[in-house]
């Protein structure tokens, strides 16, 4: 990456601009899958590691900011659009030092291999590729010369990795043994991969997976215009705004019938069929939404519905913990 400035002199970063850079507001999309997983862990496997919890929180935060950080960075760096480049994107409105800017990707992406490898050490050495898979998408998501953000992948890789990605990691650092394991005996390494247990948690995360999907589809489609003026061929592209849309509401209406599955399969605490009374306020988002695709006004309903959605999941699970016979 090379030095590229908007005018002669850089403004000073301080930590707002800081945490606009990084959009730490934007950390919900893995803050959520994060806490539900280690919920769960506690409620279904009963299974609880603190030392392992809090690096595990740390790796998670510090590598979110940083594919943030990569994102502005990108964005900003490959913007055919001046207007957008000296306007809106984060470095060019506050007039920051790019090498900076780069700077701060290299120490995000350091901090979190460092605690990640910590990590490795204290659990299993199939975290090491497990977590590498993690990081690889994360970093060329929009760095390197096919970005996926930019390619009709965005929605189904931003999904998958925080949805299930971050939910199956915040079970297995607790105790890697509850799903998937590895044994050495000389030079031989053996496998133990429980399976089951993990379309079980696929399954569990199917909700997460498709709200955070849907958080990058709306943006996509808000930014849809804007897109095109920075050569950008995201999924609505592809598919026309029409049928992004109605895969929109697709991906809204599936982490119900997930939910409700799951609770009749008894996969979920029974407590979940509460869920029911924010049915009305989800639908009112929903319908904000398919109405006007709006940046500024309406991109949030996605973002609400996600956190909605999470703290019913969350407050289900506390209290099936907190009242076991409910």
């Amino acid at each position: 990456m090379r030095s590229t400035t908007l005018s002669p002199k850089n403004n000073q970063l301080t930590l707002p601009i800081f945490l606009e850079f990084v959009e730490l507001r934007t950390k919900v999309a893995s803050v959520f899958p994060m806490t539900v997983g280690i919920l769960w862990s506690v409620y279904h496997y009963q299974q609880f590691n603190l030392l392992n919890t809090a690096l595990f929180i740390l790796a998670v935060l510090s590598f979110d900011m940083c594919t943030t950080a990569i994102n502005n960075t990108i964005d900003y760096k490959k913007a055919v659009d001046r207007t957008y480049q000296k306007e809106d994107n984060v470095i060019g409105k506050h007039h920051l030092d790019y090498k900076q800017m780069v700077n701060i990707i290299f120490m995000l992406l350091i901090f979190a291999s460092l605690i990640s490898l910590i990590l490795v050490y204290r659990t299993d050495v199939l975290l090491l590729p497990i977590g590498g898979i993690c990081f690889l998408i994360g970093i060329f998501y929009t760095f390197g010369p096919f970005p996926l953000s930019r390619l009709p992948l965005g929605e189904l890789f931003s999904g998958v990795t925080m949805g299930f990605g971050i939910f199956f990691l915040a079970i297995f650092v607790q105790h890697p043994n509850t799903l998937l394991s590895s044994h050495w005996a000389g030079t031989v390494m053996t496998i133990d991969w429980h399976w089951i247990e993990t379309i079980i948690i696929f399954w569990l995360s199917l909700p997460l997976v498709c709200l955070i999907a849907n958080i990058m589809l709306a943006n996509n489609l808000c930014d849809f215009e804007q897109d095109l003026k920075n050569e950008r061929q995201t999924l609505v592209y592809y598919i026309g705004e029409e049928n992004a849309l109605l895969l929109y509401t697709l991906l809204s209406i599936i982490p119900w019938v997930v939910w409700y599955l799951g609770i009749i399969l008894g996969q979920i605490p029974l407590i979940g069929v509460a869920g029911v009374v924010i049915m009305p306020l989800y639908a009112k988002h929903l319908k904000t939404f398919r109405k006007e695709q709006i940046k500024r006004q309406t991109f949030v309903m996605s973002i609400k519905n996600f956190v909605l959605f999470s703290i019913m999941y969350l407050l289900t699970i506390l209290i099936a913990l907190i009242f076991p016979y409910l």
